[in-house]
């Protein structure tokens, strides 16, 4: 096929399948004013001398500012900075409104808390196609802050996080990923009719690992793909769906340290669960102050005994906010998380469905949207033969 032949948007849609780094190219114009352009295009290009490219459109005006200058900053933006990202992706006379950076040594403008910033020279500038490809002289670099980087995929935003599908835990990945493209339309459908994010989990030994994460327009993804959660109590009791009580007293026995008191909380969640066939955590001081920005943390950077125990402290004082409880219907409740499990051909619960970040909604409103993720497991249960049971949806933290 030639390459006048090849139909653009399938263009597109074949290389997302391709992820790529985002990043911040930065320069101030002849008033000194800050110019920029994200771009998924940023490349090392030589090490010797040392040399990085990018490809911005040809018709780009901020980078026609940043040609202008002869000199840029590159901005390697962290998972955690989609928000920075979007805003960068306004018009060019609101990019960097209120926003905060410094001057780097070129005097472009970096960005707090950016994975590293690369200071360049513009070294050559190539017509390619409706894009130009750019190389930089490196004149200095620096890492501000080892973490995962923001990566966009299929469209989407995400992370990454080194090691999180080795043996053997391919398999079941694999698996997850591929029930997952039975049900990712549905799952955008979701996350944008409840301004929310959608979230697949693979168990995997004794951690849930997140294979694919959809957001609503406006919400900012907070979780990284193959990011992990901790099967310790009282998180986890979805994946023991259909599973023998001795497997049930197995991982009560991971809290035992942990006092009777997250024990019975533990106890009680599941049973709810297993009586009203849906659950959920909602709003909480130490759940949203404490422990749900530790699991965002927790595993991207390896998992530790001390990790462990950290988490395993914030689920005791986190406690009160993990008890089930009845929803009103007229109520307003915050930071509702649901979480619904995919059970296999075996009845077994090998994947898990999460709703989490949605606004402030009624209790009638929530029970909706349990209806709907109950809706959409059920549709992948039957793409790989499960058994679907309409009284197992259970809660998460």
């Amino acid at each position: 096929m030639s390459g006048g032949a090849v139909d653009s948007a399938a263009f597109r849609q074949a290389l997302g399948h391709h992820p790529t780094g985002v990043a911040l190219i930065s320069s101030t114009d002849a008033d000194g004013e800050p110019v920029g352009m994200i771009v998924g295009t940023f490349t090392s290009v030589s090490l010797d001398p040392p040399l990085v490219g990018f490809l911005p459109a040809r018709d780009s005006a901020s980078f026609a500012a940043i040609r202008k200058s002869g000199r840029f900053t590159v901005n390697i933006l962290a998972h955690d900075q989609e928000d920075i990202c979007r805003a960068l992706s306004r018009p060019a006379d609101q990019r960097f409104e209120g926003l905060a950076w410094s001057p780097s040594g070129n005097g472009a403008p970096v960005l707090p808390d950016v994975v590293c910033s690369i200071d360049c020279s513009l070294e050559a500038c190539t017509p390619a196609g409706d894009h130009y490809f750019v190389t930089g002289s490196v004149e200095s670099l620096e890492i501000h802050r080892p973490v995962a980087p923001l990566l966009f995929f299929q469209g989407g935003f995400g992370g990454f996080v080194p090691g999180a599908f080795i043996a053997p835990s391919d398999a079941i990945v694999a698996e997850g990923v591929q029930t997952v493209q039975h049900i990712r339309d549905g799952m955008q459908r979701l996350a944008h009719a409840a301004n929310g994010e959608v979230t697949v989990y693979a168990k995997v030994a004794d951690h849930a690992v997140a294979v694919a994460t959809v957001a609503g327009p406006d919400v900012p993804t907070s979780t990284i793909l193959g990011s992990k959660w901790p099967l310790t109590p009282p998180f986890g009791e979805v994946f023991l769906i259909g599973a023998p009580e001795a497997e049930v007293e197995q991982w009560m026995n991971r809290a035992r340290s942990a006092g009777e008191e997250l024990l019975r909380t533990s106890r009680e969640r599941l049973d709810h669960a297993r009586k009203h066939g849906w659950a959920g955590s909602y709003a909480g001081d130490t759940r949203d102050t404490l422990l749900f920005p530790a699991l965002t943390e927790y595993g991207v950077d390896g998992v530790t005994p001390a990790k462990q125990r950290e988490i395993q402290a914030m689920f005791r004082a986190a406690g009160e906010d993990l008890r089930p409880v009845d929803l009103e219907p007229e109520r307003q409740y915050q930071g509702a998380s649901l979480v619904v499990p995919i059970r296999d051909r075996h009845g077994r619960c090998e994947l898990m469905l999460r709703l989490c970040r949605i606004p402030p909604v009624s209790g009638s409103r929530i029970e909706v949207l349990a209806d709907e993720l109950c809706r959409l497991t059920r549709e992948a249960e039957r793409s790989v033969g499960g058994s679907p049971d309409p009284r197992i949806l259970v809660s998460s933290p």
